[in-house]
């Protein structure tokens, strides 16, 4: 099978395959499967916290935010929800040194946000880093 998987990936990006190694066809450049590293990986997962409801998922039931609590009747109480969903993410993210949320703009049916985060690398560099985060409401 490791031979089979190293003669895949000299031909193709792995990400071109589903599970069962049978090639993904899809019309879009983007694909079904991949796989993230570093900055990516870290933004796609705050995406993550910020886009789930804390208690949707029957697998982990802290996974997520539950700052829709904190919009009544279309009030935006802004720094609830900053403070609020920062939490969230470094509960869930543990080597983040720090988090910083900042609601930029939000309309009737979205939020946008600036999440501003530390991390530090294994011989302890620490590097700023910043991703912007749409969430549909």
């Amino acid at each position: 099978m490791e031979e089979i998987i190293s003669d895949i990936n000299i031909l193709m990006a792995i990400k071109d395959f589903e599970i069962t190694f049978k090639k993904i066809q899809t019309s879009s450049s983007k694909k079904d499967v991949g796989f993230v590293t570093e900055f990516n990986a870290i933004s796609q997962y705050i995406e993550n916290i910020s886009k789930t409801q804390k208690g949707e998922l029957p697998a982990d039931k802290e996974l997520g935010s539950d700052y829709f609590t904190y919009i009544f009747d279309g009030q935006i109480y802004k720094s609830e929800i900053e403070i609020k969903l920062a939490a969230d993410i470094l509960s869930k993210i543990y080597y983040l040194l720090k988090t910083k949320v900042t609601l930029i703009n939000f309309t009737n049916s979205m939020l946008e946000f600036k999440v501003d985060y530390t991390t530090t690398n294994k011989i302890g560099n620490q590097n700023d880093s910043t991703c912007y985060i749409e969430v549909e409401i």
